[in-house]
């Protein structure tokens, strides 16, 4: 299923060096089009295409969605630095748009993004001079790229707790249908992930789309259609298996689903 990543890069005209932003908590995978343009963030390649002075504008701060999916990156352009005052709108934005939350990831080029491995106190920063190659390897230590987890003891009760396969009947109410949308959903918790297939109504097309369990039982979600329409969001899982989710189409428009309970 194709992901849609929303790539937007702000310059900051305000002086100062005041960093008070709403880091990034749990753990997060960086899809493909994410870590490559934080390779770009951290090579200080920006859409500015003069110096202002005789500054070149470094890295201020780049913001990443909880489903790794959505990336803004903001650079400097000024010698005596600049504030953080669009971090709160931006954070906002990638949250009504991927139906996810959000923070920084990285103010500079430090990552303050705590997943359990880069904490507080072993922040990891990274320097210009680095190469694709050497930051992917530094990521994948860190476990923003890669299979492995961050949150061992909280993988290991969800593992415990749902493993196994199979299918279930899914109910998704999208904004503009007046039928409830009637599919179903595959699912692999050993892995904490899934895929999912639904039927739209009025021969509109099928949609197909996959979802990842995080921490306590959450997780995110995402959805293609075969009419270019989609969605993406969060879900809570209960104890019993049944699922419910809530989150926006791409035209902002409410998308809810409940799964069936296991039998």
């Amino acid at each position: 299923m194709k992901k849609i990543l929303g790539i937007i890069v702000l310059g900051l005209f305000l002086s100062g060096n005041a960093y008070a932003f709403t880091k990034g908590t749990g753990e997060v995978k960086m899809t493909d089009k994410a870590l490559n343009h934080f390779i770009d963030y951290i090579q200080g390649k920006s859409n500015f295409k003069k110096k202002v002075g005789d500054v070149k504008p470094k890295p201020s701060m780049f913001v990443l969605s909880s489903n790794g999916n959505w990336t803004a990156a903001w650079f400097c352009p000024y010698s005596n630095g600049c504030t953080d005052s669009l971090s709160t709108k931006t954070i906002k934005e990638c949250e009504r748009e991927t139906g996810t939350t959000c923070g920084v990831f990285a103010a500079r080029r430090t990552i303050y993004w705590d997943n359990g491995i880069n904490t507080k106190k072993k922040k990891a920063r990274f320097k210009s001079q680095m190469s694709g190659s050497e930051i992917r390897t530094k990521l994948t230590k860190l476990g923003f790229i890669g299979s492995t987890s961050t949150t061992k003891t909280t993988t290991s009760k969800i593992t415990k707790k749902y493993e196994n396969k199979g299918e279930k009947s899914i109910a998704l109410s999208w904004e503009g249908y007046e039928e409830l949308i009637v599919g179903k959903v595959k699912f692999d918790e050993k892995d904490y992930k899934g895929t999912l297939e639904t039927l739209l109504p009025n021969n509109d097309g099928t949609c197909d789309g996959t979802y990842s369990l995080q921490e306590g039982g959450k997780g995110t979600w995402q959805i293609a259609c075969t009419n270019n329409m989609g969605a993406a969001g969060t879900l809570k899982w209960d104890g019993d298996g049944g699922v419910t989710g809530i989150g926006r189409d791409h035209n902002d428009k409410k998308v809810k689903f409940t799964v069936s309970k296991n039998s």
